[in-house]
């Protein structure tokens, strides 16, 4: 392992809790779609509408707060995003129709949205690239114990309080994190290192100017078109598996949120951190190793979650969709390094969010709402989740096929400098 400094250990450590509510306030609705689709009398679609509003204002955001974060400070955005979608969260349990759902669902998509941009952008900064696979990874485990909670918690709470207090309990504690990370980062002591690169352009270039020129890196295009198609394939998967597995395997509210809390827990870690190991043991041989890692998984876990879906029996059912979460998960901790590889530090912020924007609205957004719409069509929900992770295969073939670009880009990058 390469020598880190601590302040590095120190604001991961805050990022990660940053990325644990991050995906607790994300991931909660799905939780409770069943509970809020009873009490306000909605369709499967308008349920998926819920999502789709945050999917509307999230990759907006995205590109709008990084290129601020890239000009004004990464460590201010992201203290001020979490104080945002903290808020908005709390207030959802407060909501009195489905229109202030749809409100509160689009504060959470703005603040959410300005988060990962900068905060991956910090993370490629203070460690080094033959450790950034591996720490985005252990970032991830804030996503992946965010997620768990959520489903964990939230269960729960709504099981003996109602679902409105698990929205309260799940935002409130979010503001006091929002003054910790602004307090440390007025400090100068979470990217110190980005004003120090000689690779930093000391006057930013005009915003139409960068997105210009990045999006002309082939393996950008290769990470962007891969990454609609995941997030078309998954978005929707996530959002409707607590409800699949109330239909179709028997669980209670709490029952389904605490199998698919511990079944993150268990699978998402392990698969995360695998993730980036092995996503950083094969850029050292390959510079596309990154592609190829997240680019395998799709590949073998597409199928077997498929069969999982397709499943009676409720044993299969875990094994595979397990197996399929695992392999998956290497996305979490190879997309946004694979991205930095080939992009100039002053702009990481920026082009992440331009992958948060192409896959959010192009993939999140239709997703969870089309899978309810063939719900409701077919009066299956399972025919929607199959005919949406049938995609995956498609961006494995993507990624596998772009992996070659990897090499020039690199050396371009490389000798550009700050472009």
């Amino acid at each position: 392992m390469p020598r880190i400094r601590r302040y590095a250990w120190h604001t991961l450590s805050l990022l990660v809790l940053a990325n644990w509510f991050n995906f607790y306030n994300r991931q909660i609705v799905s939780v409770l779609a069943e509970a809020i689709k009873a009490e306000f009398h909605l369709t499967d679609m308008q349920v998926g509408g819920m999502n789709s509003a945050f999917e509307f204002t999230y990759p907006l955001a995205a590109v709008v707060l990084a290129i601020i974060a890239d000009r004004w400070g990464r460590q201010r955005i992201i203290a001020v995003v979490v104080a945002l979608w903290s808020a908005a969260t709390a207030l959802t349990g407060t909501a009195g129709s489905y229109l202030s759902l749809i409100v509160t669902r689009l504060g959470v998509g703005v603040g959410q949205g300005g988060y990962g941009p900068p905060a991956l952008a910090v993370l490629s900064e203070v460690f080094p690239a033959t450790f950034r696979a591996q720490a985005v990874g252990i970032h991830a485990v804030g996503l992946i114990l965010g997620s768990a909670t959520g489903y964990l918690a939230s269960g729960v709470i709504a099981q003996s309080l109602g679902w409105r207090t698990s929205f309260i309990v799940a935002g409130l504690p979010g503001l006091l994190l929002a003054w910790l990370i602004w307090r440390f980062g007025t400090r100068s002591r979470m990217n110190p290192s980005v004003q120090k690169s000689p690779r930093t352009s000391p006057t930013p270039q005009p915003a139409a100017d960068a997105l210009r020129h990045l999006i002309r890196i082939p393996t950008l295009r290769v990470v962007y078109t891969s990454g609609i198609l995941i997030y078309l394939a998954t978005g929707g998967l996530i959002f409707w598996m607590p409800t699949f597995l109330q239909r179709y395997h028997g669980y209670t509210l709490a029952s389904a949120a605490t199998v698919a809390g511990v079944a993150q827990v268990v699978v998402g870690v392990v698969g995360v951190l695998a993730g980036g190991w092995l996503g950083d043991y094969l850029s050292q041989r390959h510079p596309g190793g990154k592609l190829i890692t997240m680019g395998l998984g799709l590949a073998i876990g597409t199928p077997l979650g498929i069969v999982g879906l397709l499943a009676a029996d409720r044993t299969v059912f875990l094994i595979t969709v397990g197996m399929a979460f695992f392999l998956f998960s290497f996305n979490f901790s190879c997309n946004g390094p694979q991205i930095h590889d080939v992009t100039p530090p002053a702009f990481r912020a920026t082009t992440q969010s331009i992958f948060l924007f192409l896959t959010h609205y192009l993939g999140n957004l239709p997703s969870a709402p089309l899978i309810g719409w063939l719900s409701d069509v077919e009066m299956d929900l399972r025919v929607g989740m199959v005919v949406f992770a049938s995609l995956g295969l498609l961006a494995a073939l993507v990624m596998l096929w772009g992996a070659r670009s990897v090499v020039g880009d690199i050396q371009l990058e490389s000798g550009n400098g700050a472009m």
